[in-house]
């Protein structure tokens, strides 16, 4: 072979080698890539699973202190490894799911159905930051094993619902819980939504009679 066609066949080696090189290195990437996603999801589902692992767990206890005003009871039970909440937002819920989605022509707006508090209790307006409605108090952080209280009166019927006394508004909910929610945040976590019921603790006999 003359010196051309050695130089030739040189550049095709080259050639070859150099698209070797680039595959091997586009291989090699891709394992990365791939390797880097694989510890990305064991990551991810790690996170998730002490997510769920630290989702909070309350104590909630309604004791009645009238006959009108009730004593609620908050308490952060667990897990330990959770240390802390730094916010929860306390609400009621609604004694049913969807009050509100859809109004009657010529009587309350969706609105004013989804601002009236449908149960037996509300918070109590303007104490512990209650809100207009009665619906939600001030958020408050809280840490494992410690509790707060707040301030709860017996709910009316709506300004719309002319028929109805409390009393009548109080019997239909006699017996039943009283549905809460509690959305709940801490630093470096997804927040965690909460729902739990308190039944009402009455108010003991003698002092009923005194």
């Amino acid at each position: 072979m003359d010196s051309d066609t050695w130089s030739a066949v040189g550049t095709g080696v080259g050639a070859i080698a150099a698209l070797g090189s680039l595959a091997a290195a586009i291989i090699a990437a891709r394992i990365a890539a791939d390797a880097r996603k694989a510890t990305q999801t064991l990551t991810d589902i790690e996170a998730r699973r002490e997510w769920r692992e630290l989702t909070p767990t309350f104590e909630l206890t309604l004791r009645a202190v009238t006959e009108e005003y009730a004593d609620l009871r908050v308490e952060l039970a667990g897990p330990t490894a959770l240390g802390r909440l730094d916010e929860i937002k306390l609400t009621v819920r609604d004694d049913q799911h969807g009050r509100g989605a859809s109004s009657i022509a010529g009587g309350p707006t969706d609105e004013q159905i989804r601002n009236h508090v449908w149960g037996a209790y509300r918070f109590r307006r303007g104490v512990d930051g209650g809100s207009d409605s009665g619906r939600s108090v001030a958020p408050f952080p809280l840490p494992i094993g410690e509790f707060t209280r707040k301030a709860m009166d017996q709910q009316v019927p709506p300004q719309w619902a002319k028929h109805l006394t409390k009393a009548d508004w109080q019997r239909q909910y006699a017996g039943k819980p009283v549905r809460f929610l509690l959305d709940c945040r801490r630093d470096g976590f997804p927040p965690w939504r909460v729902p739990i019921e308190a039944t009402l603790v009455p108010v003991p006999e003698e002092t009923q009679s005194t």
